[in-house]
């Protein structure tokens, strides 16, 4: 396989192996701000809420302060509502766990609500009474049946503990639509980030092209052609032209190289010239000696006379 082939090859490998990665790299990233971005908005719908029923239960609160029996502030509250369309309510137990209001279910006003459960069968009214005495306040969510559909729903309450007749001031709402807000721009941001997906896809491939294209050319003119004339100049070196120029530069160990072939060269010249030199010699010799045979025959004769 010839030595540019090898280089783009090389190259392409490292590239795609590069862009992969980055690719990989892209997504994780983005999926990972995605999430960020999904329960940041969660955190901030759900403080809203919050907000909202610490609200609407500071304001019965001041009823309570403000009545001095609790008949009136029986009545106050449970006429009181709060939400879209009015139609939330307040609910007040007393630290036992009973009901002293309950206008969704007044059959409930003066028994015991500690051991109702909610849709996922967890005693929540008991969690809020035992909030409400070591904390004085808080929020909790749980399960609900939800009235326009039937099936159990996220709610949400917030109490407090009202000391002077030792009640618990109750509020909630359903935070569903927390859950389907979500679900939409869930929706929106993953289509947002198919678009960027698909935008860092085209950009990689697009600068992987550019790069394996650059690169190629770089390699080939800095190394691979530099090494092809240094091989052509050998083979003509090796074939007894030893004429040729040895032009190639490129980078230092190329020059190095090619350095060390023009030495080659000149040793190859050198040893020549004295072979040649040396054979002429030879040849005149022998040239005279077949024009004297008979000075030929007496050094023989005289050798021989030696010997």
């Amino acid at each position: 396989m010839k030595l540019n082939r090898q280089i783009s090859i090389t190259i392409l490998l490292s590239m795609s192996v590069f862009l992969i990665i980055s690719m990989v790299a892209s997504v994780y990233s983005l999926n990972t701000l995605k999430n960020t971005e999904i329960d940041k908005m969660r955190e901030t719908l759900l403080t809203e809420r919050k907000n909202k029923l610490r609200d609407v239960v500071s304001n019965a609160y001041s009823v309570l302060e403000t009545a001095n029996f609790y008949e009136p502030a029986q009545k106050a509250i449970s006429k009181m509502r709060f939400g879209e369309n009015r139609q939330n309510y307040f609910y007040i137990l007393d630290l036992s766990g009973i009901f002293w209001v309950n206008p969704a279910r007044p059959e409930l006003v003066g028994k015991d609500g500690s051991i109702l459960k909610d849709a996922s069968n967890s005693p929540y009214i008991s969690k809020i009474i035992n909030s409400a005495y070591s904390k004085g306040q808080g929020f909790l969510e749980f399960d609900a049946i939800k009235p326009e559909t039937g099936q159990p729903s996220r709610k949400l309450v917030h109490f407090q503990r009202f000391e002077g007749w030792e009640w618990v001031v109750c509020a909630d709402i359903f935070i569903d639509d927390i859950d389907n807000i979500l679900l939409s721009n869930q929706k929106e941001i993953e289509n947002a980030m198919t678009r960027q997906i698909i935008f860092l896809a085209v950009l990689g491939v697009l600068a992987f092209l550019l790069t394996a294209t650059i690169s190629s050319l770089f390699f080939r003119k800095n190394l691979v052609m530099p090494l092809t004339e240094l091989a052509e100049n050998v083979d003509q070196i090796a074939g007894g032209n030893f004429d040729v120029q040895i032009t190639a530069r490129s980078s230092a160990e190329i020059n190095r190289l090619a350095d060390a072939v023009e030495r080659m060269r000149n040793s190859f010249v050198v040893a020549y010239r004295r072979l040649r030199s040396a054979t002429q010699q030879l040849n005149a010799s022998e040239i005279e000696e077949d024009e004297l045979p008979e000075t030929k025959g007496l050094t023989k004769f005289r050798l021989k006379n030696a010997g």
